[in-house]
């Protein structure tokens, strides 16, 4: 008797995500890397992200300059909000929606410029130590600009 609680015990703990589903997983990570990666920080926005996508953390801060850090910090940050949806998921993948107010357009000429609001997508994985979003290259506004 003993053995079957345990046992059982044991099956419904393997079962359990740590009190969250694999949906609200992905999406807490995608906003943390996001709350992150958008004001900057990207020390702790890597440690949301998959090794592979270090390289692109790693390009986005050596072309981050001091005038666009002052610019977004003088705006109060970048805050960001996380869709409830997906556009797409499976087992182990979820592309997730971000929206994003005062992010920083890749500066041109190193003229530093802020956008009010956009829309990004993110892919993110589950790896071994849980959900990380995935970067193919950097974050792309998807809303149209209509200047």
């Amino acid at each position: 008797m003993k053995q079957l609680l345990l046992f059982m015990t044991a099956i419904l703990l393997a079962g359990c995500d740590g009190g969250m589903d694999g949906d609200q997983q992905a999406r807490e990570s995608a906003g943390d890397w996001a709350d992150a990666y958008f004001n900057c920080d990207f020390k702790d926005a890597s440690e949301y992200v998959t090794p592979e996508s270090q390289k692109w953390l790693q390009y986005a801060a050596s072309n981050t300059s001091a005038d666009e850090l002052k610019l977004l910090q003088e705006a109060g940050g970048a805050q960001v909000t996380v869709d409830d949806g997906f556009d797409e998921a499976n087992d182990t993948m979820r592309l997730v929606t971000l929206y994003v107010t005062n992010s920083l357009k890749p500066s041109v000429q190193g003229k530093a410029e802020l956008v009010k609001d956009g829309t990004f997508k993110v892919m993110v994985v589950k790896r071994e130590v849980g959900w990380q979003v995935r970067m193919a290259g950097l974050p792309r506004n998807e809303k149209q600009n209509r200047d």
